[in-house]
């Protein structure tokens, strides 16, 4: 017993949204080189889908009971988790939330490290402004409240169109928690409501899939650009092969080095921001390969060699 509470106070619990989409999977690599620095070992794990709460719950439930020495959580649900994150600063366990924020404000033992939505939304409207000349019509999909984050970029990416490009409209805007099938049937019904629609925003993985797939049956390929959000590996294959104009790809390989790093200093007694916001990048076909881009989709979680550039953070 005595050798596994040692253990437990040099583990860092990382528990992703789910395990399965390389957008996670870049956040094991940025926590596990930031651990090693520090002579610390990352215990990775979550559910293998991003609405499995209960899973979240459960994991960060045994880095409570084994009294780790903190945990980096990236919640998947804007109310399930809230209990457990109040159990464990009960317990002064140090926590980093990642990627989203949750109704509890930042407090002594608890920190965010977030992506900018604010930059992303600009950069996916700077896109479509280009791509429709400054005029036309765009479609949102994917606006799910209970996702995390989901309203912050669909109003992010609508706040810099209108002051980018105000004669593009935003002809609607899909509420709700598509899969890969009703992301799909939503955009077979834009397409034929909209008859003119030039460019269609996802904002999450299976949105981005299930509008590829209705505007690749359609053969409107070359027609109707989408611009997702978030990266996997099926949809990196597609923007490489022009199906796919470009995707906001989060910096979660930098995101969870930094929660690391906060976690540390939480610790060891030093300040630690509230906030801190890490910039996406807007990838397309011309800059997917530049450096600075792979390295952000590395997903090699034992590349422990490795620091994210400093200047892709920022706190308010």
């Amino acid at each position: 017993m005595g050798c596994q509470q040692s253990a437990s106070r040099h583990t860092i619990a990382v528990i992703p949204r789910d395990t399965a989409e390389e957008v996670w999977s870049s956040e094991h690599g940025g926590a596990a080189a930031a651990a090693q620095r520090h002579g610390l070992s990352v215990y990775w794990n979550g559910p293998n889908r991003e609405d499995d709460a209960e899973q979240q719950i459960a994991l960060a439930e045994r880095a409570v009971h084994a009294r780790d020495y903190g945990i980096l959580l990236s919640p998947n649900h804007p109310f399930e988790l809230t209990t457990i994150v109040q159990r464990a600063l009960d317990r002064s366990i140090p926590l980093v939330l990642l990627g989203s924020r949750l109704s509890i404000k930042p407090s002594p033992h608890l920190s965010y490290v977030l992506s900018d939505a604010k930059s992303g939304g600009a950069q996916a409207a700077a896109r479509i402004s280009t791509m429709l000349h400054g005029r036309g019509e765009v479609v949102v999909i994917g606006v799910d409240p209970m996702s995390p984050g989901s309203v912050d970029r669909a109003n992010a990416f609508e706040r810099a169109l209108e002051r980018e490009s105000p004669d593009i409209q935003v002809a609607e805007r899909l509420i709700g928690s598509p899969s890969f099938g009703q992301a799909e049937q939503a955009t077979e019904t834009v397409l034929h409501t909209h008859p003119h629609l030039a460019a269609i925003v996802t904002l999450n993985i299976n949105a981005t899939r299930g509008a590829y797939a209705a505007i690749h049956a359609a053969g409107l390929d070359r027609r109707v650009k989408i611009v997702g959000w978030d990266q996997a590996l099926d949809l990196l294959f597609l923007l490489r092969h022009g199906q796919i104009d470009s995707i906001v790809v989060q910096n979660t390989r930098a995101m969870g080095y930094i929660g690391v790093e906060q976690l540390v200093a939480e610790a060891e007694g030093r300040p630690v921001p509230p906030y801190v916001y890490v910039k996406p990048a807007l990838v397309t076909r011309d800059n997917v390969d530049e450096d600075r881009i792979q390295q952000m989709l590395d997903m090699d979680w034992r590349e422990l060699n490795w620091q994210p550039d400093v200047h892709e953070s920022t706190t308010p």
